[in-house]
């Protein structure tokens, strides 16, 4: 008798234990499903942030068609872990974002380092997420590829105005060694880029000009300077001013 409750104890013991542990892989379970909801809101949030800054740069509805359509996908990937309430909310978000994008004012002009580096980044950023889209076929590859290279563009345009704009105010302040940096840095930007659209070659060309105008007038102006500099070293007549100057150069040895 004292052995059948010895048994029926230890299997009471285990039962109560194997219950703990399901109990507890359970929790853990559930623990690692909301943290990985958690972290999916926490992508989407991101993606929100890259959608925004790009479009202060560009406008380009097939873009953000893609990225938004993106943005809902990673919102509704939450919902199958988690119950939220908050989806409609950031669903609505997107179609007043959609809504107003033609109304959004784009940067046409840079003006320093710090903002090409913040729009390549956002450029960057939103180009890895057209990828992530078409890999979950919202775009097809062709459909990507285009966006891709508008975002290029887009990119390649502002840095070239910048380092162009630069350089004519630097011709403009007659420091034409800081605006040939510049036109040098614009047109090696163009000639480097694999893109190719028209008018490329003319725009290389046309900051040529700019440089050869450029050395031109600063060619022009030594000339000038030359000729003031003779013509006061001389009287009306084109006798040198300094008597020395009438003897020659003489060398004592």
């Amino acid at each position: 008798m004292s052995y059948l409750v010895i048994v029926i104890a230890i299997m009471a013991i285990l039962s109560a234990f194997i219950f703990v542990q399901r109990i507890s892989a359970k929790e853990k379970e559930k623990r690692q499903i909301v943290q990985k909801a958690k972290r999916i809101l926490s992508r989407t949030e991101e993606i929100w942030e890259i959608i925004e800054t790009t479009s202060g740069y560009i406008n380009s509805p097939d873009i953000f068609d893609g990225l938004l359509a993106y943005y809902s996908f990673q919102i509704r990937q939450r919902d199958l872990l988690v119950s939220p309430d908050d989806t409609n909310e950031y669903l609505a978000k997107a179609d007043v974002f959609r809504g107003k994008l033609n109304s959004i004012q784009i940067k046409e002009e840079l003006s320093s380092d710090n903002e090409i580096n913040k729009a390549k980044r956002a450029f960057s950023q939103a180009s890895k997420l057209l990828r992530a889209a078409q890999k979950k076929r919202m775009i097809n590859g062709q459909a990507y590829m285009s966006m891709r290279n508008t975002l290029r563009r887009r990119i390649l345009d502002l840095e070239v105005d910048i380092h162009e704009k630069m350089g004519d105010r630097a011709g403009d302040k007659n420091d034409p060694a800081i605006a040939v940096n510049h036109y040098k840095f614009a047109k090696k930007l163009l000639i480097e880029s694999d893109l190719k659209f028209e008018g490329k070659n003319q725009r290389v060309r046309d900051i040529t000009h700019k440089t050869q105008i450029l050395f031109g007038n600063a060619v022009a102006g030594q000339l000038k300077q030359g000729v003031n500099s003779e013509d006061d070293a001389q009287d009306e007549f084109g006798i040198p001013k300094d008597p020395e100057a009438l003897g020659g150069n003489k060398k004592n040895f």
